[in-house]
């Protein structure tokens, strides 16, 4: 998933909430961009999800649904049918 450039790779501090298990400064947008998506697609609301979706394209979020093991059911079945 390619991180688009026109933002900052740094994670904002009101996202840091969503990784409780792992050590938020090491994240990097440009690097764990699926990762950060499938906690944001998860648990974030709906800034959460305006953020991310400044940040990577419409293609590679279907993609993500299709291929992620991390979305829960509900999460990947209720952006398949907004993404339609």
């Amino acid at each position: 998933m390619l991180a688009n450039n026109r933002h900052t790779s740094e994670l904002p501090e009101e996202l840091r909430r969503y990784f409780w298990d792992v050590d938020p400064n090491e994240l990097s947008f440009k690097e764990n961009s699926r990762f950060i998506a499938e906690r944001i697609l998860n648990f974030g609301n709906l800034d959460d999800v305006k953020w991310l979706f400044a940040r990577i394209d419409i293609q590679d979020i279907s993609t993500l649904l299709i291929n992620s093991r991390n979305l829960n059911n509900k999460t990947r079945n209720f952006w398949q049918t907004m993404l339609r």
